[in-house]
C-alpha cells in the first residue's frame, strides 16, 4: 500500500460502481494485501510524515467501499496484513482462497490498528480474539477465519472468481438507497467515528521511537540487501 496505489482503488472503485452491478475487489500474485509499502516509508527522512499520509487516504478507500451503491465482494486470494485487512472486512461479503491467510501485524512496528480493524475485528470475532490477534500477530489460516466467522467461505485457489463471480450473479437487484441504509443501521455511526479515532491513534504512534527504530532497521537490512 502507497498512497498512489490507494487513490488508483478509489478511481477503480467508483468507476465500476458506474455499471450499477456488484463488484469484485481481489488481489494478484500471492498476496491480497500485505499492508503498508515498507519500502515506501523506509524513503522518507521522517517517516511518520508517511506513515499520516498513508493513512489519510487509506481511510478514503474504506469509506469509499462502504459508501458504494452497489454490493461489495471481497475475494482474499492470499496473504493479507495490517492495513489490508481493513480492504479484506469492509466489502459486503468476504470469500478467501484456501491460500489464504490474515494476520494484523501493527504491534511488530509499533504502531495501532487503522483501516477500520478495530471495528471489523470486534464485529467480527469479538474483542477477545482480536487482541489475541493484536498481542500475538500470528497468521490466521482461511479455515480458522471462518470458523471464527472472519469470512462467509473458503473455496479452492484456482475456483476463488469463478465463485465470486457466481455469487454476485446470484443477487437481486437492490436499489442504492436500500443497500447504503442498511449499512448505516447495522453499523450504527460507529467506522466512521472509529476512523477518525484510528488516523489519531496511529499517527501518535509513528511518532515514536519504537516505530522510528524499526523502519530504520528494515532501511538498513534493506540496503544490505
Amino acid at each position: 500500500m502507497v498512497p498512489a496505489m490507494m487513490y488508483a482503488l478509489i478511481d477503480a472503485l467508483h468507476e465500476a460502481a458506474s455499471a450499477v452491478k456488484p463488484i469484485i475487489l481481489t488481489g494478484s500474485g500471492a498476496s491480497f494485501c500485505a499492508g503498508a509499502d515498507l519500502n515506501w516509508l523506509a524513503s522518507f527522512t521522517d517517516p511518520a510524515s508517511g506513515a499520516a499520509e498513508l493513512v489519510s487516504v487509506h481511510h478514503r478507500a474504506i469509506s469509499t467501499l462502504v459508501d458504494l451503491p452497489v454490493p461489495v465482494i471481497v475475494a482474499v486470494n492470499g496473504s493479507t496484513a495490517g492495513g489490508g485487512l481493513g480492504l479484506a472486512l469492509a466489502p459486503d461479503y468476504c470469500l478467501a482462497a484456501e491460500s489464504a491467510s490474515f494476520t494484523t501485524a501493527y504491534f511488530r512496528l509499533g504502531l495501532t490498528p487503522d483501516g477500520g480493524a478495530t471495528t471489523f475485528l470486534q464485529r467480527a470475532i469479538g474483542p477477545a480474539r482480536t487482541r489475541e490477534l493484536l498481542l500475538t500477530n500470528r497468521r490466521v489460516s482461511a479455515n480458522e477465519a471462518l470458523a471464527w466467522g472472519l469470512v462467509n467461505e473458503v473455496v479452492p485457489t484456482g475456483q476463488l472468481l469463478d465463485r465470486a463471480a457466481s455469487f454476485a450473479s446470484s443477487l437481486a437487484p437492490v436499489p442504492p438507497e436500500t443497500l447504503l441504509q442498511t449499512r448505516r443501521l447495522l453499523d450504527g455511526g460507529v467506522l466512521r467515528h472509529q476512523l477518525q479515532l484510528e488516523s489519531d491513534a496511529i499517527r501518535n504512534a509513528a511518532r515514536s521511537e519504537f516505530f522510528k527504530s524499526a523502519i530504520t532497521r528494515f532501511r538498513e537490512t534493506h540496503t544490505q540487501d
